[in-house]
Parts: C-alpha cells; sequence; structure tokens
C-alpha cells in the first residue's frame, strides 16, 4: 500500500475517530526543531506548502509504538516495528522503521522502558528474553539485542516491565509462574519466581508502578483475573465471569482501569482496578485479539490480522497496516515518556539483591537459592546446588540440571553423586534428601552434604519407590515377594504394608488423598489402591489389552494419574492417564519408541528412552498434544530414573486451592488461607457452598457446542436461557428414550452419555475415531460415522444403548453427513459427493444426488421430509445452503455465504425449529437464524452470557420429532 493510501485510510478514520492530528509543528519542535516556513534539517523534517505551519518528523520521534509480528512462514516474523504517533495518540502511517533480527525466532510480546530507553522482547523460537539497551523509534539498533533471560517455556509468555523501579515481570504458562529480574543489576542470575501458589496458566500480565499493583490472568480450567501488589502481596481475583481467553491486559495509571483483549470472546473491555464497571469497548467477530496498549485517549490492539486502534471513552474504532505484507501483530506496546511517570523509591532504599515497589514504600526480596536476612535488606545464600532441578541417574552417577532445560534443552549436567545400578529414586524436597534404590537395598543423602546413608536392605527385587511427604515414610515393591514395605529415615525399620498382590510395581503414594497406588499383573496390567493404612484396597482400572503399564505418576493441576503403555513387538509407548477412580481413560500415541521412565512438573510431561534421549511434552488436553521438544542429553549417558526436585513445591501444594480444587466443583477463589466457591455461566451454586448446579428441561431445547473450552449448553427456546451441562465435549444430542446426553470429545475415541441432570456418566470405547454422530429417538440407538486410525478407511456404525456397536458401512471415503429419520426408516449420508439413503440397517443403500460438495451440516426437518446441507461454492466463491426432498427430486439452493462476507470461515452444523434454520459459522459465538419460508430473513442469534466459539448446534422438539 503507498504512502498515499496510508494517508488517506488515516485521514478517514480520524473522522470516524472524531478527533484531529495535534499540529505536527510541537511534534518537530520536541524533536529539536522549529517551524517558521522553512525546515531547518530538511533530513529531519518533512514540511508541506509554505503557507502551513505543519511539518512531520522523519526520525528522533518521542512517542510511538512498537509492535511484534508473528507469522512462522514469513520474514516479518523476525521484524519489530516502530510506528510514530502523535500527540493525540493517533498513529502517523509515514515513516515506518523496523528492527530486524538475523536469527530465525518469532517475536512475541513486548514492553519498554523508556526512562531508560530500552526494549525487551520475548521470542517464543529461542525461548528467550531479549533487551535492547539503547532503543529509539527512528535508528535502526538490531545488533544491540542480546539475551536478557534463557529458559522460558514455548507458549504465550507475557511481559511487564516496572519503569520505575526498573524491574522486568514475566509469566510462564508452562512452568506456572510469575517471574521477576532486576534490571538494575548486572548479574543475570538476579531473578525469582515471585507467585507460583494457586497458578494454573498464568498469561497476560500488566503492572501499574504508580498504585504498585500487578495484574494477570490465569487460564485454567476457568478464565480469571487477579491483582496483587507488586511484590505478589494482598492477592484479589477481580474478575472471574465471563472470560474465556484473556490473552492481552494493560493497565492504565492515569484512569486506574485495566483494559484487556478476550481472544475467543473476540472482545477488547475493561474494568477498574477492583473489577467493576465492565465495559465491552470492541466486539470483533472471527478476529484474534491477543494484546493491547494504552496510550492517553487510545488503546492499541494487536490481532493476528490488524492493528486497531479504539478510543477507549467512546469505543470508535479503525484499524491500520503496518508495511506490505500480510502477517500477525504479537504485541504492541508504547513508547513515551509520558506514559511513564517517575518517582522511584527504591532508588536509595537499599535492597541488596532486588528491590520492588510498594504502595508508599519499597521492600526488598532475594534472588532465588537465597532467603531475606532478619535486617530486611540482605540475602544468605540457602544452599550451594539447584533449587529448582531436574535430577537423574546414569550408569555411574547421579547428576543434576536446572529446570530451565525442561524449556531450553542445554545440557550442562552437575554430577553431584557417584553411585551404580540406581533404579529408582524419591524426593523429599521439605529436609533436601534423595532416596536411591539399587538391586539390593535403599540409601539416602542430603542434596547438600551427599553422604550416602543406608535405609534399608531389601528381600526381593524392587519394582517402584514413592515417599510420604506427610508421614514421612518411604514405600517400595517388591515384584517376586508380592509385597508393598515401607519405612522412615527415624525408625529405619522396614515394614510390610500389604502383601500377596500380583507382582506389584510402580508404588506411588498421593499424601494429601491418603492414598496408595501401584501396578499390579492381573490378566494384563491393573491399577490397584488402598488407603493410607491399607484398608479397602481395590482395582482402579483394569484394561485387557496387549500394553504393558509402567511408571505410574500423578498430575496434581489435572488430578489424574499418569502411566506409560508400552507395546514392545511395535516398539511403540503410549501415554495414558485417568481419573484417580480409574474413570476417563485418555491416551496419546506419542512415541513410536521403548520408553522406561515419566515424570510430571508443573505442565511438563518427561519421558526417557533407554538411550541418551529426554523429551518434554505439554499436553492441549488430555489426549492431544501441545507441544513435543526432544533432545539427547549429551555425555549423560542412558538414563535409568529421572525425577525433579523443587524445594518450593510442597509450599505450592498447601494453597486453599491446591488439593482437589478447595473442595470447590468449579471455580476456586483463594482468599487468604480461606477460599470462595463459584460457578460458571450456565450454573449456580448449591446451598452447600461447593458444587454447583443448572436447571436443564427435556423439551424445546437446543444444545450448542462451544468448543473453545469444550463445554455443552443447553438454550431454551421458549425464552433463550442458558444451562451448563456438566460434561466436556463439542457435539452433544439428545436421547429421549433414556433422558440422556450424547456427545463426542475433540478426537471422538470414545462415545460418551449421561442423564441430562448430570448423573451417571459413562463411555463406550471404540477403536476408531467417531467425528459425527445422530440419535434415533426411537430406540436410542447412536449412529455414527468414523475413521480407523492410521489408515484411510471409513465407517457408519449403530450402537445401542448398552454400548454394543455394529458397522453397517465399510470402506468408506470421508462421510460429510449422517442423519436418520426413523419414522421412514431411513439414514441418509453423504460421502464421494453422493447423497445416499440406505435402510437403518444398512443392507439398501441408493444413490439421491450426485455432484453435491459437501462440507457437512446434514439435518432433516421432520415436518416437511427435506434434507438440509451444506456445500461448497467456487460462483461465487463461498458456501451454500442447499435442500432436496427425501428422495433426492427439487434440489434447491436456499442460501449463499459468499466467503468475503464471511471472512474465510464457514458454516459447519445445521439444525431446524418450526420455520428457523440455525447454522453455526467456524470461530463465531453467535448462530445464524435464517427463515426457511423467507430466506432473505438472515440475522445473528444471539446466546446471552459467555460462551466461546460455537462449533455444533442440535434441537430437541418432541412436536417435530417423528
Amino acid at each position: 500500500m503507498s504512502v498515499a493510501s496510508y494517508a488517506i485510510l488515516v485521514f478517514l478514520a480520524l473522522a470516524r475517530y472524531n478527533a484531529e492530528i495535534t499540529n505536527s509543528t510541537s511534534n518537530c519542535m520536541e524533536s529539536g526543531c522549529s517551524d517558521d516556513k522553512q525546515c531547518r534539517d530538511g533530513n529531519n523534517e518533512d514540511c508541506n506548502d509554505e503557507t502551513s505551519l505543519d511539518c512531520q518528523c522523519k526520525s528522533n520521534y518521542t512517542r510511538g509504538l512498537i509492535v511484534t509480528c508473528y507469522d512462522a512462514f514469513s520474514e516479518k516474523s523476525k521484524h519489530v516495528y516502530s510506528v510514530p504517533i502523535a500527540q493525540n495518540g493517533t498513529p502517523i502511517p509515514d515513516p515506518i522503521w523496523y528492527h530486524r533480527f538475523d536469527t530465525d525466532v518469532h517475536t512475541l510480546r513486548v514492553d519498554v522502558d523508556n526512562i531508560q530507553q530500552k526494549a525487551y522482547i520475548y521470542h517464543s523460537t529461542v525461548k528467550s528474553i531479549y533487551k535492547n539497551p539503547n532503543y529509539n523509534l527512528g535508528n535502526s539498533t538490531e545488533n544491540l539485542w542480546t539475551i536478557l533471560y534463557k529458559g522460558l517455556s514455548s507458549g504465550l509468555v507475557s511481559l511487564a516491565v516496572d519503569w520505575v523501579s526498573h524491574n522486568i515481570y514475566w509469566t510462564d504458562p508452562t512452568f506456572k509462574w510469575i517471574m521477576v529480574q532486576s534490571l538494575s543489576s548486572t548479574d543475570t542470575s538476579m531473578f525469582r519466581v515471585l507467585i507460583q501458589e494457586n497458578l494454573y496458566r498464568p498469561h497476560a500480565l500488566a503492572l501499574d508502578p504508580s498504585d504498585a499493583l500487578l495484574f494477570w490472568s490465569d487460564i485454567g480450567r476457568f478464565t480469571t483475573i487477579e491483582v496483587s501488589s507488586l511484590s505478589g502481596r494482598n492477592r484479589k481475583t477481580i474478575v472471574i465471569s465471563n472470560l474465556l481467553r484473556t490473552n492481552g491486559l494493560t493497565a492504565d495509571h492515569q484512569g486506574h482501569r485495566l483494559y484487556f483483549a478476550d481472544t475467543e470472546r473476540d472482545t477488547v473491555e475493561t474494568v477498574t482496578y477492583d473489577g467493576t464497571d465492565r465495559k465491552i469497548l470492541l466486539a470483533k467477530a472471527r478476529s484474534s485479539l491477543i494484546d493491547v496498549a494504552v496510550y492517553q485517549d487510545s488503546l492499541y490492539v494487536a490481532d493476528m490480522g490488524a492493528l486497531y486502534v479504539i478510543n477507549k471513552t467512546n469505543g470508535n474504532a479503525f484499524s491500520m497496516e503496518i508495511g506490505e505484507d500480510d502477517f500477525g501483530y504479537a504485541g504492541v506496546a508504547v513508547f513515551h515518556e509520558e506514559a511513564q511517570p517517575v518517582t522511584d523509591r527504591c532508588q536509595d532504599y537499599g535492597c541488596a539483591h532486588i528491590c520492588l515497589m510498594e504502595l508508599g514504600g519499597a521492600t526488598c526480596i532475594c534472588k532465588d537459592g537465597y532467603n531475606l536476612n532478619e535486617d530486611n535488606k540482605t540475602c544468605s545464600l540457602i544452599s550451594t546446588y539447584f533449587h529448582r532441578a531436574l535430577v537423574f541417574s546414569n550408569a555411574s552417577s547421579i547428576c543434576i540440571l536446572d529446570i530451565t532445560v525442561l524449556a531450553d534443552f542445554v545440557f550442562d549436567p552437575v554430577c553431584v553423586l557417584e553411585t551404580t545400578g540406581t533404579k529408582y529414586m524419591a524426593m523429599d524436597t521439605d529436609q533436601r534428601n534423595v532416596f536411591i534404590a539399587n538391586d539390593t537395598a535403599i540409601y539416602w543423602t542430603s542434596v547438600d552434604n551427599r553422604n550416602l546413608q543406608l535405609l534399608a536392605q531389601l528381600s526381593g527385587s524392587i519394582s517402584g519407590m514413592s515417599w510420604d511427604g506427610y508421614d514421612r515414610n518411604v514405600y517400595w515393591t517388591e515384584s517376586d515377594t508380592g509385597k508393598i514395605w515401607r519405612t522412615s529415615i527415624e525408625s529405619k525399620t522396614a515394614h510390610v504394608f500389604l502383601e500377596g498382590l500380583a507382582k506389584p510395581r510402580d508404588v506411588l503414594i498421593l499424601p494429601h488423598h491418603r492414598l496408595v497406588y501401584w501396578i499390579s499383573e492381573r490378566n494384563g496390567s491393573t491399577i490397584e489402591s488402598s488407603n493410607i493404612n491399607g484398608s479397602q484396597q481395590h482395582i482402579v482400572l483394569q484394561y485387557n489389552d496387549s500394553l504393558k503399564w509402567t511408571s505410574l505418576s500423578y498430575n496434581p493441576y489435572r488430578n489424574r494419574l499418569y502411566f506409560l503403555g508400552i507395546l514392545e513387538d511395535e516398539e511403540r509407548t503410549d501415554i495414558i492417564n485417568c481419573n484417580l477412580d480409574g474413570s476417563n481413560r485418555a491416551s496419546n500415541n506419542a512415541m513410536y519408541r521403548i520408553l522406561n521412565t515419566l515424570e510430571i512438573y508443573k505442565g511438563y510431561t518427561m519421558v526417557t528412552s533407554y538411550e541418551d534421549e529426554l523429551t518434554t511434552i505439554t499436553f492441549h488436553s488430555l489426549d492431544d498434544i501441545d507441544y513435543m521438544t526432544e533432545g539427547e542429553c549429551t555425555d549423560a549417558g542412558a538414563i535409568s530414573v529421572i525425577k525433579v526436585f523443587d524445594e518450593n513445591n510442597r509450599q505450592n501444594e498447601t494453597g486453599p486451592c491446591f488439593l482437589l480444587n478447595g473442595e470447590c466443583e468449579q471455580i476456586c477463589i483463594p482468599n487468604g488461607m480461606s477460599r470462595m466457591c463459584k460457578c460458571v455461566f450456565g450454573f449456580m451454586l448449591s446451598e452447600d457452598g461447593k458444587t454447583c448446579m443448572s436447571d436443564p428441561v427435556k423439551d424445546e431445547f437446543m444444545f450448542v457446542g462451544d468448543v473453545s473450552h469444550t463445554n455443552m449448553y443447553q438454550i431454551r427456546l421458549n425464552d433463550t436461557s442458558v444451562q451448563g451441562i456438566k460434561a466436556k465435549g463439542i457435539k452433544p444430542r439428545y436421547d429421549p428414550i433414556h433422558d440422556r446426553v450424547i456427545w463426542l470429545t475433540l478426537f471422538g475415541k470414545n462415545i460418551y452419555s449421561m442423564y441430562l441432570n448430570g448423573t451417571g456418566e459413562t463411555y463406550f470405547p471404540i477403536d476408531r475415531n467417531a467425528y459425527l454422530f445422530d440419535v434415533d429417538v426411537s430406540t436410542g440407538n447412536v449412529y455414527f460415522a468414523s475413521k480407523k486410525r492410521y489408515t484411510s478407511d471409513y465407517f457408519i456404525s449403530v450402537m445401542s444403548p448398552d454400548g454394543k456397536h455394529h458397522d453397517l458401512r465399510e470402506g468408506l471415503l470421508y462421510v460429510y453427513g449422517l442423519v436418520v429419520s426413523p419414522s421412514d426408516g431411513y439414514m441418509f449420508y453423504i460421502h464421494n459427493n453422493t447423497l445416499l439413503r440406505d435402510t437403518m440397517n444398512g443392507t439398501h443403500p441408493e444413490t439421491l444426488l450426485e455432484d453435491v460438495h459437501a462440507s457437512g451440516g446434514l439435518t432433516v426437518d421432520f415436518k416437511t421430509g427435506y434434507l438440509y446441507w451444506i456445500e461448497r461454492s467456487s460462483d461465487p466463491e463461498g458456501f451454500l445452503i442447499v435442500y432436496c426432498k427425501a428422495d433426492g427430486s427439487n434440489r434447491t439452493t436456499l442460501y449463499t455465504f459468499e466467503i468475503s462476507s464471511l471472512n474465510k470461515y464457514e458454516p459447519n452444523s445445521l439444525a431446524i425449529h418450526e420455520d428457523d434454520l440455525f447454522i453455526t459459522i467456524s470461530k463465531q459465538s453467535t448462530l445464524m437464524k435464517l427463515k426457511l419460508s423467507n430466506p432473505s430473513d438472515i440475522k445473528e442469534f444471539t446466546v446471552p452470557g459467555s460462551l466461546g466459539k460455537i462449533g455444533f448446534v442440535s434441537i430437541y422438539s418432541s412436536s417435530a420429532q417423528p
């Protein structure tokens, strides 16, 4: 786009903005020049005609935006753009400068310290924070970018700079903490984990040094926005409802308001610092709002497709482009002294390590590994060795790696103890002890003095070991004797805990739950458990397959068991997980090699092979990998055991919301040492103050699937009130015969069912990926389309209410739609560009229509018998809603969605109620409602409340059923 085009764009936008660009004379004078109808320095100013006093500075601007870009396939992702802005905050489209990185990095988040003229950027590829110590808007300074901190996780890390006391804060969603580092020190180790208790996945971050406040969003089971002091004290949750994925935060220190961008809600919103007076400033459907910054009356919002400028008072907005290529904007910050008032209460406070601003004062903290002395200024070393570390054993040693190896894979181990034949380890983080077991005995030693001492002699073949941090006992299994033993450092006397077991191994202690788990061999691998006193022994999970289960672990953030399932013949290892009672089993076929250990720390799942390979995995869901990083443990040799040592982990586990979510069914809000339970949209708090309930109806309702959070909701057709469904899924349908909800998950490895009131949940495993289905409302049978894993074979099958299923059609191509009409005894489906009708037992398929370029949404109007579906269209480019009679005649296009009107997103499901056709649009939180009798009457159907992107709709009305 030309400079002239930019000028026209901004001029028109300003007219809508109801503001004027400030006379540029003041801009130029701030840069050291004045305008007397003739520019003093032709290289520094750009003047208009001689009758105008307006000029424009080409460089040395004192205010502007810093914008980072992200496009995995574009060179622009290596650029940091500088965009000058006028005094009133309006961006000036030319000139625009960029600073290029030569390394293959993706610049994401950015923040600045204008007082010291420094800029800071997070790079997701290098997993580091870069600093530029002499940043200015007009001069190219790419060679000055250096690494400040290395070892962040992949994902959406956010930065916030305290420009007064000169500290930088950042979130790490996988390590689940908020860190702070001093920018006043040349010591690069001058950082500390500031907050980690009751954090699930901290994302966006903002601060206000004037009020000494720190804000962040936490995207866990339910998204919240919290605030604390800059030292992490006085923590409070200020927004708990109607949030989905809050990825951008900024604090307006002048207006004392917080502004945030919610990527899934497609909104930019604002609240006061205490969470009140909430307002929506921008609602942009099918957008990807990811970051936000504020200056005077202007908000700047980075979108993956545009950069928006919003008047924070009236919400008027326009978009602008930077450069000539299409790419996403990932971060935005304001560079200007006026945005950063200075009152440094840390300057003469005398902290030995890190000084943090407090309201009306300051406080000192120490860097990691040090404790604050009684003078509250100086610090003392706790221990010489790591305080958060990956501990592993190889053929000859016990070695330690800094915990950030999970993110950056820089292997520089410190081997602290020579030992051979180590088979198992356990960690006592309270007393900094390590327990080591070989074939004959169990030993223990302090991490600090490494004086190995005998704890117990073994009577059989050890097959697992675990530490109980509450009762301070070591447990171990012996597979050949069928026993579980325990002892303590104090007594050093071993006692049989349980005996008569079937080759037990991999004992696991959950001290908070007072439970003991182990794996045994009873007609295949079996997980068993008992209370900590040995009572109530029972089978938790038994699955008759050829996998050998091993390496039993616990994920406290999901409150689930994790373990490896090894299939030696195929050299494959599955990572499997389930609830503590064995329900809701899920797996990921992650590794085509044999693994020997599994360990979980924060958001990381670590596995090792028998060679020298370490792999870290972060899971997006129970069975969906988010990131996977593989590397060789250089010079480490074959790793036999791997554990995590974190001296703060026990403290983190004692928060009021950590254990069992504070006994809250949904949202647990810490309140000092106590907690409050809250419910999400669609539910209300029960009288017990813990559980949440809804009031679903059994007729005249719509089901929708929220794909953003895999939630399901029931919407009453008479008043559009919303009731939540107590299950995770995206494609719900109703079985009125049995009063049950039937649904699929994102990857469809099971078909799920429960009563409408939320009880009696069950699932039926299938050996294929089911992705669409319909319910025969006369019998409760489920007809579903599925794909066999690792093949291109598709099937149509039927499943009875008790879970028995039978294939009706096999060897199909992709099935785009499936619907049943039990009163007529037919099922209809689309595959290979053909619409077919078949008997409900699948024995008499007949072609109704060919040349059907369907993309989904097949449904039937039971009153008329007409079929409706979605087709792709090339002229015009877009999508069609098409219908025909049940015999294939009278094929007609009902409505055309042109691609431009949908911003390249497509309709994906249909449902009919009386004269209304409801349509879901991908990546949109509203539905479209079209009148069948008057297709030109189409409008948005907005679901009241807080929903993410709606990906599925179904309707049940007994009056319309056959």
